[in-house]
């Protein structure tokens, strides 16, 4: 799972958009309100996943209706929401895919885990850009090995050496929530 290397695009689209949810469906006209609010989740559907995101309501939605959803919000809100949108779509059909795959595994994580993905974003953007390429590429080769192999790996002399006790520390707990191949 490439979690590190799509968490900017992911959280720049995905999340500017469920913090836009709130608001949209607080002032949004009875009409568009139904198409923001969270259905009811499907019969043996993960919890999780058992909706539709605001993503797929905004995508489903005509130009028009959009605009008039979008027309609700701030304008400062607004002006962010629709530029994520317009960068999103302008992305290759496999990027968004892969997006959309990297979000629906956000999604299957517990509340719990959520947070502490939001909390390791955080101190991963606090990095400058050449450790987080590096972190990036670390928590990818970490992804990819089941979590014995993963412990070994954060406890060898090499991966101490590498990286900072930070650094270190996102890692292990990014290791700790990336599900096993």
């Amino acid at each position: 799972m490439r979690l590190f290397s799509s968490i900017p695009a992911l959280m720049v689209v995905a999340w500017g958009l469920l913090v836009a949810a709130p608001v949209a469906a607080q002032e949004a006209p009875p009409d568009e309100l139904d198409r923001l609010e969270e259905p009811p989740p499907l019969a043996g559907a993960p919890r999780a996943l058992a909706g539709p995101t605001v993503l797929d309501r905004l995508e489903a939605l005509s130009p028009e209706q959009r605009q008039r959803l979008l027309a609700t919000l701030p304008p400062e809100r607004r002006q962010r929401i629709e530029a994520r949108l317009k960068a999103y779509e302008s992305l290759p059909q496999a990027e968004r895919d892969r997006l959309r795959r990297q979000y629906d595994k956000f999604r299957a994580l517990t509340p719990e885990q959520k947070e502490t993905s939001r909390r390791l974003f955080r101190r991963f953007m606090e990095l400058p850009p050449g450790r987080r390429q590096v972190l990036r590429q670390e928590a990818n080769r970490l992804s990819q090995i089941p979590w014995p192999q993963r412990q070994a790996r954060i406890a060898s002399p090499d991966f101490q050496r590498r990286f900072t006790p930070e650094e270190r520390q996102i890692l292990h707990a990014l290791a700790a929530i990336t599900p096993n191949p």
